[in-house]
């Protein structure tokens, strides 16, 4: 199990960062006055600096699971929750993007607190 939650780890870390890349792009590309509106520069913004945080847990998941020591459990329910909470509340991709992150870090508490 430790194993495939490493697995799991390294895809979205990589999942991650690559989605926080492309919001740059989008941040990039309303500077130059490329749609996004009045307020689409502070959204990109946000979802990257989302994203970078979300790169930087998986990752750091990833290291603690090599070294087998107390892991991150409080932080990822915590992470986990907020996403929760951030799919119920935003609509359309947003929504998705929410539900479909907070997937590692449910799994990932949910081995640690099963772990002694």
């Amino acid at each position: 199990m430790t194993q495939l939650l490493r697995i799991l780890n390294t895809f979205y870390a990589a999942l991650f960062a690559v989605m926080a890349l492309v919001s740059l792009a989008f941040l990039s590309a309303g500077r130059d006055g490329f749609g996004g509106g009045p307020g689409g520069r502070w959204v990109s913004a946000g979802w990257a600096a989302l994203f970078a945080l979300l790169a930087l847990l998986a990752f750091l998941n990833l290291r603690r699971a090599a070294s087998e020591g107390g892991r991150f459990v409080a932080l990822n329910l915590g992470t986990a929750l907020l996403l929760i909470v951030g799919a119920a509340l935003f609509d359309g991709a947003a929504r998705l993007l929410c539900a479909g992150a907070a997937l590692p870090f449910v799994l990932t508490a949910l081995v640690d607190c099963r772990r002694p």
